[in-house]
């Protein structure tokens, strides 16, 4: 389980993700994120611009996220409320939701990418050093 204070002081508290629903976010994710230009000739700004408003614009990510929310609690004085369509109507919540999307978000595709960069490594090891 994580706890993370956000902004209005309220408390997040996410607890286990379901393994298919971790999964189909992480798939949207890599689905949306194809078309993100990842290279050292992009400016960092730009490509942080690109990550966020991707994110944030696309439905199906932000859809797959609150699917993750399932576990998650929330807590702004009146005690840990499960997450709903009521939970953010309130402009003090409202100031949390981004903060709440980004860190179950974390919480659930962690998992899948701690490692990926040694795959990709060894993938890019093999494919130069295959006969041409």
């Amino acid at each position: 389980m994580k706890e993370i204070k956000l902004p209005s002081g309220a408390t997040l508290k996410i607890s286990h993700v379901d393994f298919e629903d971790a999964w189909d976010l992480y798939q949207a994710i890599c689905e949306e994120m194809k078309s993100t230009q990842f290279s050292s000739e992009v400016e960092m700004s730009t490509l942080v611009k690109d990550i966020v408003l991707t994110s944030f614009s696309s439905q199906k990510i932000c859809g797959k996220v609150i699917k993750c929310f399932k576990r998650c609690t929330y807590d702004n004085g009146k005690g840990d409320l499960k997450i709903d369509n009521q939970t953010f109507e309130s402009e003090e919540a409202r100031q949390d939701y981004v903060m709440v999307l980004v860190e179950v978000c974390e919480y659930a595709i962690v998992p899948f990418i701690k490692h990926l960069y040694a795959v990709y490594s060894r993938t890019l090891l093999a494919i130069t050093k295959s006969p041409k």
